[in-house]
C-alpha cells in the first residue's frame, strides 16, 4: 500500500522542526540539536517539500511561522507528548515511573519547587526533572505553545484556557534599608510608601504586575520606579547602601535572611501582606503523561 506524502515524516525532521519554532533561529536550533546550520535548513526544506507548504516566513531579521507551520508545530508537539506518554506507560507496566518531566515555573518559584521535586525524586529514582525560569509573561507564553508538562506561577489569566490548581500560599512584603525614614514606623500608608522609589523587576515579572494591581485596587499610582534584572539585583541594591531611600516589594522568601540580619526592615502597610497562591496550570484539555500526574497530586500531599 501507498504511504500518504505526511506518513514519510520522520522523528528527525519533527525534532529539528520544533526546535526551529523554540528558537526561531536555524543557527540557535543548530546549536541546540549539535548539527551544522545547513544541516537545519536541509531537513526544513525536506519537511516543507512533504507538507508541500512554507512552514517558515522571514520578516526583517525576524522567523515566524507560516498558517501552514502552526499547523504543523501543534501536531508535532502532539506526536512528541504522545511518544513520552508511550514510554512512561511502558516503564509502569514494570511498577516504576521513570523518564523526563518538564515542568516551567515563574522565577519567584525557584525557592519553592527544589523541595517538591527532591521528595518526589526519593520515591521515583529513575524520574528526571527538567526546571525551565522565566518571568510571568513568557511563561504564559510557553504555556500557550504547549511545551512543558505544566507550568507553576501565580496570576492565572481569566481568559487564557487555562486548567490550574493552587497548591502553596505566595506573599509579597515591602521592604527598606534600616535607615529609611519609614524603617521605623508602626504603621504605613500605602501612599506614604508612593512617595517614595520603587525597585522593580522587568515589565513581565509576576511580582511587579500583582504589585500593580494592589495599588490599582487602592486607587493608588506608582509614582517613581528603578527597573532592575532580577530580585537578586533588587535586594543588593538595598543591602549596599544602609540609607538608600528606595524601597522594594518582594516574595517573603527572598526578604527573610536579610530581615533577620538586620539589613532589611519590613514594613507593615497597610493591606499587606499582598497574599496569592501559587497554582500549578496547564492548557484546558491536555492530556497528561502520568509522571505530571504522579508530580501534581505530590503537589497537593501534605508535606
Amino acid at each position: 500500500m501507498k504511504l500518504s506524502v505526511l506518513q514519510r515524516l520522520t522523528l528527525r525532521q519533527i525534532d529539528v522542526f520544533l526546535a526551529v519554532c523554540q528558537h526561531r533561529s536555524y543557527s540557535r536550533a543548530a546549536e541546540q540539536l549539535a548539527l551544522t546550520q545547513p544541516a537545519v535548513s536541509s531537513q526544513i526544506r525536506s519537511l516543507e517539500a512533504l507538507t508541500q507548504q512554507p512552514l517558515f516566513n522571514y520578516i526583517g531579521k525576524q522567523l515566524y511561522l507560516t498558517a501552514a507551520g502552526e499547523l504543523v508545530a501543534r501536531a508535532a508537539r502532539e506526536i512528541k507528548q504522545r511518544l513520552v506518554h508511550l514510554e512512561i506507560e511502558l516503564t509502569e507496566m514494570h511498577g516504576r515511573l521513570s523518564g523526563r518531566l518538564n515542568i516551567a515555573i515563574e522565577t519567584s518559584a525557584d525557592y519553592l519547587l527544589p523541595g517538591y521535586i527532591h521528595r518526589f525524586c526519593q520515591q521515583h529514582p529513575d524520574v528526571d526533572v527538567v526546571l525551565h525560569v522565566e518571568n510571568h509573561q513568557r511563561l504564559l507564553s510557553r504555556l500557550q505553545d504547549n511545551l512543558d508538562d505544566f507550568a507553576v506561577l501565580t496570576r492565572v489569566p481569566n481568559d487564557s484556557g487555562l486548567h490550574f490548581v493552587p497548591f502553596a500560599e505566595h506573599q509579597l512584603i515591602a521592604v527598606v534599608c534600616p535607615g529609611h525614614p519609614l524603617a521605623s514606623k508602626p504603621g504605613v500608608a500605602l501612599q506614604e510608601l508612593l512617595a517614595y522609589r520603587l525597585l522593580s523587576r522587568e515589565p513581565g515579572s509576576g511580582c511587579a504586575q500583582i504589585f500593580e494591581e494592589f495599588c490599582q485596587q487602592q486607587s493608588c499610582v506608582i509614582k517613581q520606579r528603578r527597573r532592575l534584572g532580577s530580585n537578586q539585583a533588587i535586594l543588593f541594591t538595598l543591602l549596599v547602601d544602609g540609607d538608600c531611600m528606595d524601597y522594594a516589594v518582594l516574595p517573603r522568601h527572598v526578604v527573610e535572611p536579610g530581615i533577620a540580619a538586620g539589613q532589611l526592615k519590613s514594613l507593615a502597610v497597610n493591606g499587606m501582606p499582598i497574599r496569592r497562591s501559587w497554582c500549578s496550570a496547564y492548557l484546558r484539555g491536555k492530556h497528561l503523561n502520568p509522571l505530571a500526574e504522579a508530580f501534581l497530586a505530590a503537589l497537593q500531599a501534605p508535606v
